[in-house]
């Protein structure tokens, strides 16, 4: 049986001279831990947040998921909101600002307001709960901009979900519902470095919200329905995400202004694929896999102009890229053959669970 490791790893090769008809680059991969880390975010000096599989002291066998910020090999364990069970942190400022949600159950058939709360921690004031928009009864935060001053995500009321946007103002901050024709029909809404771009799914398609200089916000579609659930966004306005077809399959997909949306090529043998995150020289990342039941299993990749390459360096069982920052350092999936008997439950990072 399989179980999955999660490690962060830093990719060092991939330089912003490789060109579309380029060989791959080798690649320096270096782990901040050996075992059992699930990377959600990465800022640009190379920290990570996600969570660390831990056995449960009064527990014996049984493995729980350790929210953590990592600062090289420095690993902050994050606190729970008062009243909440769970905290569940999705990506992070270069100054360290962890954004993300917290949780707690609910009895069947009882509505708690807030049972979900975006939140934001920091090492010198804690955890804060950002509630919820006006009338609205839970928050979700799933991206932040690099100065830590504009987190994006969504907000849950009567028969609505809307993407929007939290503002610092201080100690406090302000939120701004983006415009929609319908619910919003993805659940990670991503955010530009710059803090100026924001994407998500409005209904069945894929849209681009826009800041003016004069802080106004539009929103324009950006391809069919069904084309694109975006992942991520750059400065320069790129969207790398995942296409979801009939047959069951997902394929990594990009989308630029001057090209539209476009699929990445799979190597030879692979059938399935997923974008996860690019950064500002437009190096994408993710996973590619095998038909299901072959001998080809899931690894990380890295593109950049169209070209798809294997991040081989990783070793046989990185399966998986899931962010990058503009050094070139990714957060990444290691997949080991172990025993039926140490084997642990498997779950993907919160910002690629789909809707």
């Amino acid at each position: 049986m399989r179980r999955f490791r999660w490690l962060a790893f830093g990719l060092m090769g991939l330089a912003s001279s490789v060109q579309a008809d380029e060989p791959a680059k080798t690649y320096q991969v270096l782990s901040i831990k050996d075992d059992g880390i699930i990377a959600t975010g990465i800022n640009a000096r190379g920290d990570v947040v996600g969570f660390e599989w831990l056995e449960d002291k009064e527990r014996p066998g049984v493995l729980d998921q350790a929210p953590f910020y990592a600062k090289g090999r420095q690993i902050t364990y994050l606190p729970l909101l008062k009243g909440y069970t769970a905290t569940f942190p999705a990506a992070v400022s270069d100054e360290g600002l962890v954004v993300g949600r917290v949780s707690k159950p609910a009895p069947p058939g009882v509505r708690v307001p807030l049972r979900n709360q975006a939140f934001v921690w920091e090492a010198s004031r804690g955890i804060i709960g950002l509630g919820a928009l006006k009338d609205d009864v839970a928050s979700f935060a799933t991206d932040v901009s690099s100065d830590g001053r504009r987190i994006s995500g969504y907000t849950l009321g009567e028969n609505r979900l809307r993407a929007c946007v939290w503002d610092r103002d201080g100690d406090h901050w302000n939120g701004t519902a983006l415009s929609h024709e319908n619910r919003l029909g993805s659940n990670v809404v991503a955010i530009s470095d710059d803090g100026t771009l924001v994407t998500a799914v409005d209904g069945v398609v894929p849209c681009l919200w826009t800041q003016s200089p004069a802080g106004e916000w539009t929103r324009e579609v950006i391809g069919d329905a069904g084309s694109l659930v975006p992942r991520a966004i750059n400065n320069a306005g790129t969207v790398a995400g995942v296409r979801f077809t009939a047959d069951g399959m997902t394929h990594a997909v990009v989308w630029t202004r001057e090209q539209g949306i476009k699929p990445l090529e799979k190597p030879d043998g692979y059938v399935r694929s997923e974008a996860s995150a690019v950064n500002n020289d437009g190096v994408v990342v993710g996973m590619v896999d095998g038909p299901h039941g072959s001998k080809i299993g899931p690894k990380a990749f890295a593109s950049r102009n169209g070209r798809l390459h294997l991040i081989d360096e990783g070793g046989p069982f990185f399966t998986a890229a899931t962010c990058i920052n503009d050094r070139g350092q990714v957060a990444g999936v290691v997949e080991k053959e172990e025993d039926d008997h140490e084997a642990k439950p498997v779950a993907l990072p919160e910002k690629k669970r789909m809707p």
